[in-house]
């Protein structure tokens, strides 16, 4: 019973965050035009994921020469950048499923400053782009889960740049 209101309290925090973030719409995709080059963040993944072996420079490496080999430029002095966040949550120690799969939540997103219309003085940094997969894996899945979507998510970000930069 407690399990499940977690998994259902974990989901409602999903859906309730995506309707915050960016997306791949058409609108967000024409923020991208215009990027010579990004930089790649990510952040340190949950002690339980770097447990499985997912280390944030293993995947950050691998990002890049992703980018790299789709022909996007990427510079680690610059401004823009696409970062990948992945969160996790498993069933407390308590409960007969603990040993069970873990939630994962892996977000790419990419940032960018932007400037308020009705202040132009005003500048921030925030998502203009984004994308991300929910995925249950086992404890021994779970190299190859955040591995399979990270992939994912870098080709549907390369996409969505090329859609509005086409190569020259």
């Amino acid at each position: 019973m407690i399990a499940g209101r977690v998994y259902a309290g974990l989901a409602l925090v999903i859906m309730v965050g995506g309707l915050c973030a960016a997306s791949d719409s058409s609108m967000d995709r024409s923020t991208l035009r215009g990027i010579k080059a990004v930089k790649v963040v990510v952040d340190s993944p949950a002690p339980e994921v770097e447990r499985e072996g997912i280390s944030a420079d293993g995947l950050r490496i691998t990002m890049e020469q992703k980018l790299r080999d789709a022909g996007i430029t990427v510079d680690h002095d610059a401004v823009e950048f696409l970062g990948l966040n992945i969160s996790s949550a498993r069933p407390p120690r308590k409960t007969l499923i603990s040993k069970g799969p873990i939630s994962l939540v892996i977000s790419v997103g990419f940032y960018q400053t932007v400037v308020l219309n009705r202040d132009k003085n005003t500048k921030t940094v925030t998502e203009t782009w984004g994308d991300q997969r929910v995925a249950p894996a086992t404890p021994k899945a779970v190299e190859h889960t955040i591995d399979e979507a990270v992939d994912d998510l870098v080709n549907e970000f390369v996409t969505a740049y090329r859609s509005v930069n086409p190569k020259q």
